[in-house]
Formats: structure tokens, sequence, C-alpha cells
């Protein structure tokens, strides 16, 4: 038997934001469809985390970074989440609900550029799972966790490109040993944009070779260390044959 649980559906979705834009205090709760059957699927400890976080959030001064206060609520959305029936963490309608209802006072902070030049529905529309906010939630969290253990997800401040262009739309977020090493990668070693994407390339490259989605914690680490390490090499020498090559 399935759960019941709550969905929006996507023009409704859009439409509500556009009026919490707008300063609006729309009923989201009157426009759910509910989907499947028996008991409804228990939202409540998930309410309850991301609700301490925005009180946290709400009393910082100043602000936190944008990148360290995603991969909080990221724990919150995977570990209250990953328990839930498939079929409920599949339906976009549902990421909707809750982009809405739990999360637009995040949407509105972390994406407050793109908002105020009119992309609202790229964060509520529960379709592109590197930006819709819920969904890339659950996806950072997912691609760090190793027994609960998500501390990784918030180490990196000032890192939006690495996780939606390195992490979240590519297969290494499918990889927690890969993501886990880069993270620590980046942690002993201060990249620009070029040189992560420079390694990214490298990585990615490998994967066409290697297996790495059976690679442990160690050995990829040691992976990412040796490519890291070939780029200073290259760059230190002037030989651009090795990030020519990864850029094919």
């Amino acid at each position: 038997m399935t759960n019941r649980y709550p969905t929006l559906r996507r023009s409704v979705a859009v439409d509500l934001a556009k009026l919490l834009v707008k300063e609006n205090k729309p009923s989201i709760d009157d426009k759910v469809e509910w989907q499947g059957s028996g008991a409804d699927v228990d939202l409540r400890p998930l309410v309850r985390e991301v609700g301490a976080l925005k009180d946290k959030f709400e009393l910082a001064t100043p602000r936190p970074d944008h990148e360290v206060f995603e991969g909080q609520l990221a724990e919150a959305v995977h570990s209250q989440l990953v328990g839930f029936p498939p079929e409920v963490l599949e339906d976009e309608g549902f990421w909707r609900y809750l982009a809405l209802k739990e999360f637009w006072w995040f949407i509105e902070w972390r994406e407050a550029g793109p908002i105020e030049r009119g992309n609202i529905a790229t964060y509520v529309d529960g379709h592109l799972s590197a930006e819709s906010i819920p969904v890339r939630l659950f996806l950072r969290g997912q691609s760090v966790c190793l027994d609960g253990d998500y501390h990784w997800a918030s180490e990196l401040k000032q890192s939006a490109d690495f996780w939606r262009s390195h992490v979240l739309r590519v297969r290494v977020g499918s990889a927690p040993h890969l993501v886990r090493a880069l993270v620590e990668l980046r942690l002993r070693h201060p990249m620009t944009a070029h040189e992560m994407r420079e390694l990214a390339r490298l990585v990615n490259r490998t994967w066409s070779n290697v297996a790495l989605n059976l690679y442990d914690d160690e050995s990829s680490a040691d992976l990412v260390e040796g490519l890291y390490q070939q780029l200073v090499g290259a760059k230190q020498s002037g030989d651009q044959d090795l990030i020519i090559e990864g850029q094919g």
C-alpha cells in the first residue's frame, strides 16, 4: 500500500511562487493534490529540523555563507526523507510542495538575484534536480553521506559551482566516496574555479576508462590527489598537454 503524500502541479507551484515574490501570502494547502493511499507520510521530523535551522538562520549576524548553510539544510533533508517510499521521492509534485511549503524562505534568500531577474520556476518546479531547491538539497546530502555523517556537505565556502557543476549535474554525485575525496582535496588545496574545472575534466576522463564508482574512500583520495599533482606539475613545467588532453 502506497503512503499518501502531498503534491502540487507545476503551473500551480509557479503561480504560487509569483505571488510569494510579490509578498502575498497565498494558501498553499488549498492547492495540494494528495497522491497514494494509506497512512500519510510523516513530514513532522523534517519540519522540525528545517524549522530549527531557520530559527538559527534568522538569528545569525551576519548571514551565514550560502553554501555552508545549504549543506546544513542538505543534511536535514536527506536524513529525514531518505527512508520515504521511492514513488514519493520520484514525484516532482512532492518536491514542488516542499519547495513552496517548507523552503520558500530559503529559496528567497539563496536565489535572490535570479528571482529578481524573473527566474522563479527553476527553483520550485521540481524538474531540474541540480537547481530545484529541495531536490538538490536531498541529492547533496546523498552525495556525501557516510553512516549518517554529512559534514562534507557544509565544509566548503563559496562553492556553488563545485556542487552544481562538478557534483550534482554529473555522475560524480552518484559516488559519495569520490565526492568526499574531492571535498577533502579542496580543503587541502584551495583552487580557483578554472583549476577545479580542469581537475573535474580529468576525473571525468578517468571515469571513461575506470569504474570509479567501485573505489573506496582511500583509493578515491589517492586518485584525486594524484590527478591534482599532475595538474600542478603540468602548470609548473608549462606543459599544457595533460590539461588539453583532459579537456577532450
